[in-house]
């Protein structure tokens, strides 16, 4: 968490956008040709982040290859290929804490016959496994095919506040009790 508290203090002292609380996404990615394509998309946002004022709430997850919708309300889980955590930084108090976030649908899934089957992602804290959606197509008449690198979720903290976005391996993740069960793994 050392390196953490580093890179809070430098964005602290020198963002635009972190004049309040603010969120820094750890993002391990899988696959060598969707870690190049992220470390472009991470470059911009977190340019965005240091020099607005107004930074976004929500970093883009793309899609990591093409997924075709067979057949008319067709459901199915994309895999990401990506795996997060998610450190919630407190200005007022200095302190860092692991939190817990939510992938949303971006507004323009609605361009697409597409909807987030479960509406909103709740990402619990302690999660480590891949981040996948549910997705749900409404076309009934002929398949439909979302193509490589479409941006279809954002991660989002649950308060909104701006995310700074940091690409790490996955074993800069921090091991916890939950691990990588997901999707009514926790049998509650």
């Amino acid at each position: 968490m050392q390196r953490f508290y580093e890179i809070y203090t430098n964005l602290k002292l020198r963002s635009r956008s972190a004049n309040n609380n603010f969120a820094i996404l750890k993002l391990a990615v899988l696959d060598s040709e969707l870690k190049y394509a992220y470390q472009k998309k991470i470059e911009l946002h977190n340019k965005n982040f240091e020099t607005q004022e107004f930074a976004d709430s929500g970093f883009d997850l793309m899609v990591p290859e093409n997924h075709t919708f067979d057949k008319g309300l067709d459901s199915k889980f994309i895999d990401m290929k990506v795996k997060a955590e998610l450190v919630y930084c407190n200005t007022k108090t200095d302190a860092l804490s692991f939190s817990p976030f939510q992938l949303y649908p971006r507004s323009s899934i609605s361009k697409t016959p597409l909807m987030l089957a479960n509406h909103v992602g709740i990402i619990d804290s302690g999660y480590r496994g891949n981040l996948i959606g549910a997705f749900r197509s409404f076309q009934t008449n002929k398949s439909y095919t979302v193509d490589k690198f479409t941006r279809l979720l954002q991660v989002c903290h649950p308060s909104l506040c701006p995310i700074y976005v940091v690409l790490v391996e996955e074993s800069d993740l921090v091991d916890t009790e939950r691990g990588s069960g997901g999707f009514g793994s926790t049998g509650v």
